[in-house]
């Protein structure tokens, strides 16, 4: 088998069809496809088992890492490619290039590929530093490679080193398990890779378009948090942890007062919303430590 397909789902029902279908298109390559549901609450399960490709069902929802984990021990790929549920392969012989190109660069332990919005616009780059990296003492400047981390949405990785990194942290359950998978790989000597000319089309946010801003923002931080916790010193997480504190304050106060003059769910309400996530989830985090908040 050349290549493993994994997809983790989560009240994925309007786009998991599409994701599938495009990768059961694929051509010149021999290929598997895993889809884990994380016990999706809508008909993402009953649209799947429609489809022909090997199902596993979680009780619970595990978040994305765990997801990954699991459908991993299924596949047989040397090669596992980590595609989210609301993202779609655009060219038939896109997984027959990626696995040509990875063979044609074997430092590379992972790679990213070129993601797109519907409209055609290009989703954020790799990342050439870490969340928070100017603020902090450590030195990455020894890690092979320029490339710090890719999305999650779409990336390879050779099945050797996803076995000798035990995987994604279960730690996370979602955001920051991507960053935290990339830095350990690059501390065991190889670099991350970018593939632009293959290209594969992201709604973004599917299972998390109806969230209130407020969960999804707390969600994010909790992730950072973790990561920092793991990769930089406790002093640095502390400064970091009262920065974000400072400036969510403010910009939740002000776009609190800006929503009172504006209709329910504007563009400040959601600041509000996302903002004091931001606040309560540092305050709670700096309360733990006992660590005077300024």
């Amino acid at each position: 088998m050349d290549i493993s397909v994994i997809s983790v789902t989560y009240n994925s029902e309007r786009c998991i069809a599409d994701c599938v279908s495009s990768v059961l298109s694929q051509r010149g390559v021999e290929f598997e496809i895993v889809v884990v549901d994380n016990a999706s609450t809508d008909n993402t399960l009953a649209r799947v088992k429609e489809l022909k490709c090997h199902v596993i069902t979680s009780k619970e929802n595990v978040g994305f890492g765990r997801g990954n984990n699991l459908g991993f021990a299924a596949t047989s790929g040397r090669y596992v490619f980590l595609l989210n549920p609301d993202a779609r392969l655009v060219e038939a012989d896109t997984l027959a290039n990626l696995c040509r190109l990875m063979d044609a660069h074997p430092r590379w332990g992972m790679a990213g590929t070129g993601v797109r919005f519907p409209d055609g616009r290009p989703e954020s780059p790799p990342a050439t530093i870490y969340p928070g990296q100017r603020h902090v003492r450590r030195d990455f400047s020894k890690l092979p490679g320029k490339i710090a981390w890719v999305l999650g949405a779409s990336m390879i990785i050779r099945r050797e080193l996803f076995e000798k990194l035990d995987g994604f942290d279960p730690g996370f359950f979602l955001y920051s398990e991507e960053t935290d998978f990339c830095l350990r790989l690059r501390e065991i000597g190889f670099e991350i890779g970018f593939i632009p000319e293959v290209v594969v089309e992201h709604i973004g946010g599917a299972s998390e378009d109806t969230r209130d801003p407020y969960e999804v923002s707390g969600r994010k931080l909790q992730g950072l948090l973790r990561f920092r916790q793991k990769h930089y010193s406790p002093d640095d997480c502390l400064w970091l942890a009262k920065r974000d504190l400072r400036r969510a304050r403010f910009r939740m106060i002000l776009n609190g007062l800006l929503a009172r003059f504006q209709p329910p769910g504007s563009k400040s309400w959601q600041k509000h919303r996302l903002y004091r996530a931001i606040w309560e989830v540092s305050r709670g985090y700096l309360e733990a430590r006992k660590t005077p908040q300024v």
